[in-house]
């Protein structure tokens, strides 16, 4: 047999360049259609600082075929970025530390959708040491796959109108900013969950003394069941929180409260949190759900200062231990927006919200996106 002939191996030391930040990407993103006409992929950037020196990172920007995606510097970049366990936010990284960046790419239609995505990471070291490297590094990142799945579209896990999206994607909300580490690696749970809150007739979150959970429009409600499929695991025994301050004192699964996690097919699991007490609705694990069926009453049990149903869709049936899927919702009404997380927070302090209804209007199988207020028809 002739052997088959190879072309010899070739090598320029010019390919190699010294990259003190190691980047990685937590998980491969996901395109999703949301409330604003454009597709979203919201991922994270775990930076390591593989050297003895603290650096500062400058910039990141990332890009696809040839285009910009998304460009950070300046206040941008501080506001999406993290020290993992410090909080620092002010974009240098120390000797041996690590960091996080949350990243929103967008496109504004499927067809622009990437395959891959590249990262360019601009990083200053404290002095030049030529020649081992200049004052200035420029990191290529190696391109990183987007995700070929597509997300789940179910209905909405509550009726009527009125219900903000008071903490979910894409900027960098408790939620998205809850990376944790769990079994000895990073879990996203929370990537796109939303904390649904309930504005009362004249858009305020509650009306009278805001420590009393029946003065907020949200308790009580019926929770529904977002698609076909079993009862996995849940809790109905947790207490309900007095409104107006976070509890302390909790465990890692008590900060859910009274939950439902609910196998919905297709390796995603959907997450109903700070529910009543006392399963009223009879529910059982194992028992079967069926899409639009009342599950649950919307309570204030669990990590809550609020009365408010947490929900997401995650990879496994582990609230904690898991990553956070995007979802989209098959029919609603979009009534408007609150236009700034510091406008959503004001509402605590009793402030009436004006919406911006520059967006409003009927929606089909579309993300919403933190300050969406929505209304859902039985």
């Amino acid at each position: 047999m002739t052997p088959v002939e190879s072309s010899p191996a070739h090598y320029d030391a010019a390919q190699d360049a010294y990259s003190p930040v190691v980047v990685t990407v937590t998980n491969p993103p996901i395109a999703a259609p949301a409330t604003d006409g454009r597709i979203h992929l919201a991922y994270e950037l775990l930076l390591v600082n593989a050297s003895a020196s603290p650096v500062t990172i400058e910039s990141v920007e990332s890009s696809a075929d040839g285009g910009t995606l998304q460009s950070l510097t300046g206040e941008e970049l501080t506001a999406v970025y993290r020290g993992v366990g410090t909080g620092d936010a002010s974009g240098t990284l120390p000797g041996g530390g690590s960091a996080m960046i949350w990243m929103d790419a967008i496109v504004v239609s499927a067809a622009e959708v990437p395959t891959t995505i590249e990262h360019t990471v601009t990083v200053r070291m404290p002095e030049a040491n030529p020649p081992i490297y200049d004052s200035v590094i420029v990191e290529h990142v190696p391109a990183v796959m987007v995700s070929v799945s597509i997300p789940v579209t179910i209905g909405p896990p509550l009726q009527g109108a009125g219900w903000l999206n008071g903490n979910g994607c894409c900027t960098l909300t408790p939620h998205r900013g809850a990376v944790s580490p769990i079994n000895a690696g990073f879990k996203v749970p929370e990537r796109w969950a939303i904390d649904y809150v309930q504005l009362t007739e004249d858009d305020r979150l509650f009306t009278g003394d805001k420590t009393v959970a029946q003065n907020y429009p949200a308790f009580g409600n019926a929770i529904i069941a977002v698609a076909d499929g079993p009862v996995v695991a849940m809790t109905t025994d947790r207490p309900e929180q007095t409104p107006g301050a976070n509890p302390t004192g909790l465990t890692l699964d008590e900060y859910g409260g009274n939950y439902i996690v609910q196998d919905i097919g297709d390796g995603r699991f959907a997450f109903y949190a700070h529910l009543q007490p006392g399963n009223p609705e009879h529910v059982e694990v194992g028992q079967q759900l069926k899409k639009g069926e009342p599950i649950a009453l919307l309570g204030n049990s669990g990590n809550s200062d609020a009365p408010h149903l947490h929900f997401h869709i995650m990879d496994s049936p582990s609230p904690l231990a898991s990553n956070g899927l995007p979802f989209l919702i098959d029919s609603f009404t979009l009534d408007g927006v609150v236009p700034s997380a510091e406008a959503i927070e004001a509402g605590f302090a009793g402030t009436p919200y004006n919406l911006d209804t520059a967006l409003s209007g009927n929606r089909t199988s579309e993300a919403p996106l933190v300050g969406d207020v929505m209304t859902y028809a039985p």
